[in-house]
């Protein structure tokens, strides 16, 4: 079994066996047009995303910028994921493989709110990665990993719908 290593930025977890291992080959061949088909199956109105995923962590503090998010991100191990949805107002897109099936994911947004979650890596469970089912809130891990670069809202969001406003000062 191989695991995943801050060493090893951009690497995906794939386990040893058959399964995991024909998998990861479907994939191969399929992340190349994946982005497209994504794309083709919101036109044709078979899956649905416009807007903002849930769970808001904050702002980016004043003076930080997206490339500090994103050096502190891949120190921890996340790589870009072209694969997911591209949401609205979204300038940055992170992921950090956990293990065969789940991941975190970390969004930035024009404004500076960053967004994350935890979820089925599209990989593992394609369709219920589309139609997030089991995504869930991954506090338990992000919070302290984003809390040097966040200014936090004064309000937690579990909605997509609006932005929350950055703390009046």
């Amino acid at each position: 079994m191989r695991y995943y290593h801050k060493e090893q930025p951009g690497a995906r977890y794939y386990g040893m066996n058959f399964g995991i291992g024909a998998k990861k080959i479907l994939w191969k061949m399929l992340e190349p047009t994946w982005p497209s088909l994504r794309d083709l199956w919101l036109w044709l109105g078979l899956v649905h995303h416009n807007q903002r995923q849930l769970y808001t962590y904050g702002f980016l503090k004043p003076g930080l910028t997206q490339h500090d998010l994103k050096q502190l991100l891949q120190y921890e191990g996340f790589c870009n994921d072209y694969l997911a949805w591209v949401d609205p107002d979204e300038t940055l897109n992170m992921h950090k493989v956990v293990n065969t099936k789940w991941q975190y994911h970390v969004r930035l947004y024009v404004d500076g709110e960053i967004r994350g979650h935890y979820e089925y890596t599209t990989e593992s469970h394609p369709f219920k990665h589309l139609h997030e089912v089991g995504m869930v809130d991954g506090r338990e891990y992000l919070a302290p990993l984003l809390a040097p670069l966040l200014e936090l809202v004064t309000k937690p969001s579990a909605t997509p719908a609006a932005a929350p406003q950055r703390p009046v000062r």
